[in-house]
């Protein structure tokens, strides 16, 4: 949908929805898999494959946390004012 223009405030907050339930969607999947590999190093794999699969998350981990505080930004502040003023419009019989 970044592709295309919202210009209502129903669409633009569905877009909101999607990109929130991304966000949320993504940080579950970190805590699956920190809980995984938790899980997998109490069972015994603790070989250098392990350590080296443990570091390339823990690197993935630090880039996808500051995507993520991103995009929650990008949702409730950039779009949450534009959908408040395209109401702002629609209330007031303004054409986009």
């Amino acid at each position: 949908m970044g592709a295309s223009i919202i210009n209502n405030s129903e669409s633009l907050n569905k877009y909101r929805g999607q990109i929130h339930q991304a966000i949320e969607d993504l940080k579950e999947q970190m805590r699956k898999t920190e809980q995984a590999i938790e899980s997998v190093y109490e069972n015994g794999w603790k070989d250098d494959n392990f350590r080296q699969f443990q570091n390339n998350f823990n690197q993935d981990k630090e880039k996808i946390l500051p995507l993520c505080n991103v995009l929650d930004n990008y949702e409730s502040n950039t779009l949450y004012h534009l959908q408040k003023k395209i109401e702002s419009m629609e209330t007031h019989d303004f054409k986009c």
